[in-house]
């Protein structure tokens, strides 16, 4: 009969570690994935201004229109003010999923357009663009700097879940239909 000391099961473990993250967790190449359709509500979308220092949170809603399970393998923005949050598993036939992307114009000033690339196994194209735009606004006062915007963010924090978010209006959008 073999007599575990605590040495010899950390020994254990750490192999039962080592082992279970050298396995392969990834998602199939995309080249070798079947190739479905994918249909976005709303890709290019205006939103009303918003002051600078504010926050935009904008919710794309995507629907799998194909007949293979749509894979989105990453979604890129065209700015670093943006973080993006998207689905990390499959989304079957005739289902839907969402893109979130966070807006942060502490940096911006006037007319701003983003571009955000959505790589899946769509069939014309792997790479599906979709856009916003918006007008970053100061405040007729004052022009605060970096830090200013900061600390006022730090002191207002809870300020959005009693008033509201004024930041979030709404769209809208031209007449026009994207299906990949």
């Amino acid at each position: 009969m073999i007599k575990f000391t605590t040495m010899k099961k950390l020994v254990l473990l750490f192999i039962l570690t080592i082992t279970i993250s050298a396995c392969d967790f990834r998602k199939p190449d995309i080249a070798n994935v079947r190739k479905t359709k994918m249909e976005i509500e709303n890709p290019d979308r205006h939103y009303y201004p918003i002051l600078r220092g504010s926050e935009l949170s904008a919710e794309y809603k995507f629907y799998n229109r194909g007949n293979e399970p749509l894979i989105i393998y990453d979604v890129q923005a065209s700015c670093g003010c943006i973080e993006i949050d998207f689905p990390s598993t499959s989304i079957g036939k005739d289902d839907f999923g969402f893109i979130t992307l966070d807006y942060d114009s502490a940096k911006n000033i006037g007319y701003v357009e983003f571009y955000i690339t959505i790589v899946a196994n769509t069939e014309k194209d792997i790479f599906t663009t979709i856009k916003f735009d918006l007008n970053v606004v100061t405040s007729p006062h004052y022009t605060q700097d970096y830090e200013e915007i900061y600390l006022q963010r730090r002191k207002e924090k809870l300020a959005g879940e009693v008033d509201g978010d004024l930041t979030q209006q709404g769209y809208y959008v031209d007449e026009e239909r994207t299906i990949r």
